[in-house]
């Protein structure tokens, strides 16, 4: 029997491979582009959930089109804070579509942050209005930062942000590190409903929430708004009333509406967000209404966690462990 091994790669590992954002966002693109041409096995994800208001996701997919196939095992701990660990945190085996051994197994933390932010930035490449030039950002964590950075590269005119977090340091933090980092105006504040006034885009990178946020008169013509909790921060008017409704997965998504998302039901989707990469029109004028509500596939993982691995084996990083010598 021949000797297995596998690629082991930690997040600074990954980190090393300088991936930029053309990257990323091309890779989700090709996900997104599978998912909507029925090329992938992609069932919903499942969980179990250990604490209130957390999980652990399983999140397998083998992507037809790029013979790529793996799994993300990936948690969710919003009081991890408490504990100095952060609040996603997880692993992500690649695996080969030929014999099915485990090819690699790498942090998927950076992945599952900069995938998420490369679903909206290919939401804000088809949805946005031209002239978008003021965002509102409402949290100021991970997911805030990586947004800012994966719009302004899909959105290079993109001049001012509103950002609103319930912690004061993070708001801090962000007003002193964005700017440098993707040339916007940072502006904090201390409600979301001033954080929403006088913008284009409106993105909500929240956890699960109990109730809407978002007023439902900030909702103006030609606004684009982006959640990334299932529609818990936006209110029934402004889901059932804006002109189209967008995801990355219609099957996965509708799973949500049972477990209290979507105020006043499951909205009408217009198209999944593939669909707009293949071609059908996204925002056709500029006072259409879009809001998107794109839950996270593990095509998105997969896709990137591929490109990661081929990366990895080609510049020789991470380290090489056995999983199995010899027969039993």
């Amino acid at each position: 029997m021949e000797k297995v091994t596998f690629r082991y790669l930690s997040q600074e590992d990954i980190l090393s491979l300088n991936i930029g954002w053309e990257d990323i966002i091309q890779r989700v693109e090709m996900a997104l582009s599978e998912q909507a041409r029925g090329t992938i096995e992609n069932p919903p994800k499942r969980g179990v959930h250990t604490r209130a208001d957390t999980f652990i996701h399983e999140m397998p997919v083998f992507l037809k089109g790029m013979d790529a196939c793996g799994i993300k095992w990936v948690s969710g701990y919003p009081e991890n804070y408490k504990h100095g660990l952060p609040q996603i945190l997880g692993v992500q085996i690649m695996n080969s579509p030929e014999t099915g051994v485990p090819l690699a197994v790498m942090d998927c933390r950076w992945i599952t942050a900069v995938r998420t932010a490369a679903a909206t930035a290919v939401t804000v490449k088809h949805c946005a209005k031209k002239n978008a030039r003021r965002i509102a950002i409402i949290g100021a964590g991970v997911q805030g930062r990586m947004h800012l950075l994966a719009i302004k590269h899909v959105l290079p005119d993109l001049e001012i942000c509103h950002v609103f977090d319930i912690k004061e340091e993070m708001l801090a933090d962000y007003a002193a590190a964005m700017p440098e980092k993707c040339g916007v105006r940072v502006k904090t504040f201390s409600s979301v409903a001033d954080a929403v006034e006088d913008v284009d885009i409106i993105v909500t990178c929240t956890q699960k929430l109990h109730e809407p946020i978002i007023p439902p008169g900030a909702w103006k013509p030609g606004m684009l708004g982006a959640g990334l909790e299932a529609g818990r921060a936006w209110p029934a008017e402004i889901i059932h009333g804006s002109d189209k409704v967008i995801t990355d997965d219609l099957n996965q998504t509708s799973s949500y509406a049972s477990t209290g998302a979507f105020a006043g039901g499951l909205p009408e989707f217009y198209s999944q967000l593939g669909d707009l990469v293949n071609g059908k029109p996204g925002r056709e004028n500029d006072e259409e209404t879009i809001l998107a509500f794109n839950v996270g596939i593990a095509a998105e993982d997969i896709s990137l966690g591929q490109y990661v691995y081929e990366k990895a084996v080609n510049q020789d990083a991470g380290v090489i462990l056995p999983l199995m010598e010899q027969d039993f």
